[in-house]
């Protein structure tokens, strides 16, 4: 992973989406998403064995798809 990931003690579930809820937020497979948090373009949040993604980080995104 080449961004750094973001380690995270506890969750509030109403700010982070999984792998593949980004995914379907933002209509793009879970592959797609994994890219982007390889190559740093999104920052990668981790809670004991998840991958998180923030929800504002997220539905950013909405408006740089094209």
């Amino acid at each position: 992973m080449n961004g750094k990931a973001k380690y995270l003690n506890k969750v509030n579930g109403d700010d982070y989406y999984s792998v593949d809820e980004a995914s379907q937020e933002l209509g793009v497979k879970s592959n797609a998403i994994r890219n982007y948090l390889y190559l740093g373009k999104m920052t990668t949040y981790k809670f004991k064995n998840m991958t998180l993604l923030s929800k504002s980080e997220v539905e950013g995104w909405h408006s740089r798809k094209g």
